[in-house]
């Protein structure tokens, strides 16, 4: 016995078997079935419960919304489902989302839908889209975009989608007359972001874009949002998940009192940036300090007579070895071994040498008036007897 007057039966949460698919099948192949609605969420289907689905769902002539969402249906259940989607003329509401499906199920759908003209609503987030995007999500897409029956609502959430989808998904915008689309939990970043916003901006029928909780910067965001201002059709943008800076809330507030577009944030960053200390500056510094540091006028050293004398020679670049032989012994700076290997990490060069082009131009930023002393004359001797040299005593 079964109820004819039925339209909508959910079954969410409630583990069917294959033999149980088999039986729900049957009940949608009755001539007086009014069924419109079938929500079987979260039943653990697979694949061999999708082949005995299949027929019900191809011959029923009443259901409107079928919602197969989490399950484990896979690329092999979709392909089940091939033919039954493709001759349903009545099904307007397809949720496939969480099915573990990848690049074959893509284009699968493709082939159905590219008969089916009454889907309106086309839902498969959670899945692994991003998996051979040039034959799945990308043939999908192009399908869509060309029937006479526009998709119009389209859901590719938590997806990973990235870099590759960009494109496609901007010719996709462009050419179809989708009204709501969700790319939100992605992993597009700025440069993907940027791609898809000239869709955004030329699309002639999107209303409704949910793109948050994506590896996007602040200027991504309003570029986005510049996108919205551009459209002519745009009435909500979500960002939710997004940060963005204050310039970016005076676009959004004109927008909202403007055309009433509803658009969501997560939060407002400052545009003040926090800067640390400055390290090359700050151990040159140190390095001078430590050169006149000795009290007897004799022993204090200028460290940039050492970088002038260097640059003087012709040398640019040199071994840290041979930097701490000509600061310490040759010029006999007194200054920590520590100190001037600090200095060799800030300052270098390929192959570990150390950069001493560079470590001059920093200390002269610092120390301008820093010259080299003029060369010390050597004191004649003078002429006479010599002196004998008293012989050392003995000990």
């Amino acid at each position: 016995m079964y109820n004819p007057t039925v339209h909508t039966l959910d079954l969410t949460g409630n583990w069917m078997s294959p033999e149980a698919a088999y039986y729900m099948a049957e009940l949608l192949l009755r001539e007086n079935i009014a069924l419109q609605h079938l929500i079987m969420k979260g039943c653990n289907l697979n694949p061999r419960a999708a082949v005995m689905l299949a027929e019900g769902v191809e011959l029923n002539h009443t259901l409107q919304t079928l919602v197969l969402a989490d399950n484990h249906l896979g690329d092999d259940g979709v392909l089940s489902l091939q033919e039954a989607l493709a001759v349903n003329d009545k099904l307007q509401i397809l949720d496939l989302s969480n099915n573990h499906l990848g690049a074959v199920a893509a284009s699968s759908l493709a082939k159905a839908l590219q008969e089916n003209q009454t889907i309106e609503v086309l839902r498969l987030a959670g899945n692994n889209l991003y998996e051979d995007t040039a034959k799945g999500l990308q043939t999908l897409l192009r399908v869509i975009q060309k029937r006479e029956k526009p998709i119009q609502v389209l859901d590719l959430a938590w997806n990973a989608l990235n870099v590759p989808a960009a494109v496609p998904l901007r010719v996709f915008l462009v050419r179809s007359a989708v009204q709501q689309l969700f790319l939100n939990n992605n992993r597009f970043p700025g440069p993907a972001i940027d791609t898809i916003k000239v869709g955004v901006a030329k699309s002639k029928t999107l209303q409704h874009l949910k793109i948050g909780f994506n590896p996007m910067e602040p200027h991504n965001a309003l570029n986005l949002l510049h996108a919205a201002q551009a459209s002519s059709t745009l009435q909500t943008l979500d960002l939710d998940g997004i940060r963005v800076h204050t310039d970016f809330i005076k676009v959004q507030k004109r927008l909202e009192e403007s055309r009433g577009m509803e658009i969501t944030i997560e939060g407002t960053l400052s545009d003040y940036e926090i800067k640390g200390p400055n390290l090359k500056e700050m151990m040159l510094k140190r390095a001078r300090f430590e050169g006149f540091k000795p009290k007897r006028k004799k022993r204090k050293k200028d460290f940039g007579h050492l970088l002038l004398q260097l640059a003087e020679n012709g040398i640019e670049t040199m071994l840290p070895e041979q930097f701490t032989e000509a600061a310490m012994k040759k010029k006999k700076i007194k200054i920590r071994e520590e100190l001037l290997r600090a200095l060799y990490e800030e300052f270098k060069a390929k192959k570990s040498w150390v950069d001493v082009t560079s470590m001059l131009e920093c200390y002269m930023k610092l120390f301008p008036d820093t010259v080299l002393p003029p060369p010390v004359l050597k004191k004649k001797k003078r002429k006479g007897k010599k002196k004998k040299k008293k012989s050392k005593k003995t000990k």
